[in-house]
């Protein structure tokens, strides 16, 4: 039984890193999403036997013959297996509300998070004013001008180089202020959180790293003084956003890799370095795969990331985050426990 109870915690592992992944590709592609469950499990002893025998006597000889029938039989241990419907009306209003202020603190308190990683999943918007987008610009340029720690020198030098990449390719937003007003008059959207392309994206983050760097002040409920306004995502919402992250490395005219900023530990210092976000890729995988399913046809899969390594992909952290916040968001009784119960059959 106790095998029994790994090998199906597994597969409930498996099944909702499956499950999300295949919705993320579905909604890569447009197409609907569809949400199940899996329900109980009955189980019974994986091995069973018994000793049959057949012993004929008389009365004078005694024992003349005998015949001993020896059996046994091995199976899977399991009798029952279901799987609940989720695309419901309770479900679903659950999974398009806005996640529960307690829930995302409870991620953010926790430290092995990255804080980029939880930033870009969670905001779907920044809604500053002209004179809020001034004060960030002028506090980010002052601080890098002179980094007052070795942390804040190095996220500093990250930027530097992501700035000078994304004047390359896009425009010159960071570095001409006035061009950045006049942008931003344009269109108050600008700073939409999507990986709709490389400019649209690299955008949004730098301007989260210079709110982050400047340790502005957020607020996600109602506009106040002095304080940057966000949109989060709701559960389905933060599924359609993985749906994006995969477009854009596999459909879009100029394809490119979502990056995260990630901070590691060296010694006494904090060094900032940029590592993919959320990989997927589609074909038969050659090196292995984390995660994998079949969706028209087709085997998209999650590469096995390089643990350990300085730019290890954060692929898995961000399916995990994504799946943790889904599971939390939704009512109790709509998405199974982490541990299902099991009910023996004993025979």
């Amino acid at each position: 039984m106790g095998y029994n109870v790994l090998t199906y915690d597994n597969a409930i592992a498996d099944t909702a890193n499956q499950l999300l992944l295949l919705n993320a590709v579905r909604a890569s592609q447009h197409y609907p999403k569809s949400f199940t469950s899996v329900g109980q499990l009955a189980a019974s002893p994986p091995i069973s036997g018994s000793l049959a025998s057949t012993l004929n006597f008389t009365s004078l000889a005694g024992l003349q013959t005998y015949s001993l029938n020896p059996s046994a039989s091995a199976g899977a241990g399991y009798s029952q297996f279901s799987l609940g419907n989720l695309n419901a009306q309770k479900f679903m209003l659950a999974m398009r509300a806005p996640v529960r202020k307690e829930i995302t603190a409870a991620f953010r308190e926790s430290t092995g998070w990255p804080r980029q990683l939880l930033d870009l999943v969670y905001f779907q918007e920044f809604k500053p004013t002209e004179q809020i987008l001034r004060a960030v610009d002028a506090r980010r340029r002052s601080q890098c001008l002179a980094p007052t720690t070795t942390g804040a020198a190095s996220r500093c030098e990250r930027m530097s180089e992501q700035i000078a990449e994304f004047t390359s390719r896009c425009n010159s937003h960071f570095v001409d202020v006035s061009a950045r007003i006049g942008e931003f008059s344009n269109d108050r959207g600008i700073y939409y959180n999507t990986a709709v392309n490389y400019c649209h994206y690299t955008r949004f983050r730098l301007f989260l790293e210079e709110v982050r760097l400047t340790n502005y002040p957020v607020c996600s409920e109602r506009p106040a003084p002095q304080c940057l306004l966000a949109k989060e995502r709701s559960p389905l919402e933060m599924i359609g956003y993985l749906g994006e992250l995969i477009a854009a490395q596999n459909y879009i005219d100029e394809p490119f890799t979502p990056l995260v900023l990630y901070g590691r530990s060296i010694g006494p210092t904090r060094v900032f370095v940029d590592v993919p976000l959320f990989v997927v890729m589609h074909g038969e995988p050659l090196a292995g795969a984390a995660v994998n399913i079949r969706h028209n046809g087709t085997t998209w899969y999650v590469p096995r990331p390089n643990f350990g390594s300085p730019t290890e992909e954060r692929s898995l952290q961000t399916l995990d985050l994504v799946l943790q916040t889904v599971q939390a968001a939704t009512q109790e009784g709509d998405l199974p426990k982490t541990v299902p119960p099991v009910t023996i059959l004993k025979e």
